[in-house]
């Protein structure tokens, strides 16, 4: 009688302890600043290590130039995170022009450095119950806290692209940190 108890004791704490996984929270907004900041320190780390003449620098023909890839990584947070809390790309603030920060490395980090910013002040306006609501983003019904751990993926995979374009021009990319 005691096994049956026990595995009736474990079966019940099971079904009524353990929430739905597709209720659970998989990542808090608090933790999703912190990535963020983090990744503002690390873009601006790589435009300070870039000299003035890489910004137009592309390694093969049909790629980003290192300016533009730059722009690609910040500005995509900034779209991510506002596109999955607002629902709409409207009203994204601009951040530069980009005849001026493609080609001005002041001016470039300035633009990635409001595009961080802008992902960060659209982070702290999320609730921990708006990140279980079921949004869609880019096509995919997904709740608000999966759609925005894209900024997890896309942030790292865009900027490390640039790995080999600073080390074609002689120079060292700047550590990488997590923390």
């Amino acid at each position: 009688m005691r096994p049956l108890r026990l595995v009736l004791a474990l079966a019940l704490t099971a079904l009524t302890g353990a929430a739905p996984l597709r209720a659970q929270q998989l990542i808090s907004t608090q933790a999703l600043i912190a990535i963020v900041e983090n990744h503002k320190g690390a873009v601006l780390r790589y435009i300070d290590a870039a000299p003035d003449s890489m910004l137009g620098f592309r390694p093969t023909k049909g790629v980003r130039t290192f300016a533009e890839q730059i722009e690609h990584a910040a500005g995509s947070d900034a779209l991510i995170a506002h596109l999955a809390i607002t629902g709409s790309t409207k009203g994204i603030p601009k951040m530069g022009d980009s005849s001026v920060y493609l080609h001005n490395k002041k001016a470039l980090k300035a633009f990635a450095s409001a595009a961080m910013d802008h992902t960060v002040q659209m982070l702290k306006g999320v609730t921990e119950a708006q990140m279980q609501e079921q949004i869609v983003q880019f096509g995919n019904k997904v709740s608000r806290g999966r759609a925005l751990m894209e900024l997890l993926d896309h942030f790292p995979w865009t900027l490390g692209q640039v790995v080999p374009y600073m080390r074609l021009n002689g120079v060292t990319p700047p550590a990488y940190s997590p923390f």
